[in-house]
């Protein structure tokens, strides 16, 4: 009986310590020609110009394969069949395919959001039900990281952008400022137009003599103790919120420099008749 066990063993030890090899070797060789494809692929997309959204995606995609690639090899080294392996799976396949519905649709959302180039690396979007706004960092397989305008990184499944109704602020290089500033019912239409216009002038970044991007200051809406002015005028993307700001305090300065009146509520009493309340009875 030892006899037969020390010949098993003579057998088996050989087999099992190359096993151990093998899976050590590719182990520690696996990794490094996964960090090396991607890194070929990233150079060489890089110099095709591509966007860098799709590269981010193929790389998270190729990852994700490679180690799948590596399962199977391990699977192999340990000796299990490769058609016991598909009968598995095959048994499991609706239950699988089940658990990875939700996984499925992000990929699928995620190879749609790129082929049809909703968005972009750097673009500003958010969605119409508000429950999506930021700037969008990357698109992996399954999942969208977009940093907020306060600094936080958000998660959102690729689903959930693919089936939003999405506005993007960055598509187009130029944006519309549409800023209201109230004045009093006692201060001139025609003087509170002509110092709005005077605040254009002295900004900069609005763009200016372009028939296409025209400037407009109108009268809008008559409130009960005061009047909405209208200024709309068109700066480069970048510059929208520093303008914005910027025009917020400098129509602040401009109207406290021409004495224009900015209103807010108070309440005016008036004594109808002169009684002197403290000889009443």
């Amino acid at each position: 009986m030892l006899e037969n066990l020390l010949t098993s063993l003579e057998h088996y030890l050989p087999i099992l310590a190359g096993k151990i090899i093998a899976f050590l070797v590719i182990c520690f060789i696996w990794p490094k020609i996964t960090r090396f494809l991607l890194k070929t692929l990233e150079k060489a997309m890089i110099l095709r110009h591509n966007d860098p959204l799709l590269i981010s995606f193929l790389k998270s995609l190729i990852k994700t394969l490679m180690y799948i690639a590596l399962a199977f090899i391990i699977i192999g080294i340990i000796g299990i069949k490769a058609t016991s392996l598909v009968t598995i799976l095959g048994t499991a396949g609706v239950a699988v395919g089940l658990a990875l519905q939700g996984s499925l649709a992000n990929l699928a959302s995620g190879i749609l959001i790129l082929f049809f180039k909703q968005v972009s690396k750097g673009d500003f979007i958010s969605s119409l039900d508000g429950t999506i706004e930021g700037t969008v960092q990357s698109i992996h397989i399954l999942y969208t990281t977009i940093q907020q305008p306060n600094g936080p990184i958000i998660i959102v499944p690729n689903s959930q952008i693919a089936n939003a109704s999405i506005i993007n602020y960055s598509k187009n290089p130029f944006r519309r400022l549409d800023l209201v500033y109230s004045a009093s019912y006692d201060d001139p239409v025609d003087k509170v137009i002509s110092v709005l216009h005077q605040v254009i002038e002295n900004e900069p970044r609005i763009i200016k003599n372009n028939s296409n991007m025209p400037i407009t200051i109108s009268l809008t809406k008559q409130n009960a103790s005061s009047l909405d002015y209208m200024f709309r005028a068109w700066v480069r993307k970048e510059d929208y919120i520093d303008t914005m700001l910027d025009c917020n305090i400098n129509v602040k300065k401009f109207f406290d420099k021409n004495g224009i009146e900015i209103p807010y509520n108070k309440l005016d009493l008036y004594v109808k008749n002169n009684i002197n309340i403290d000889n009443k009875q």
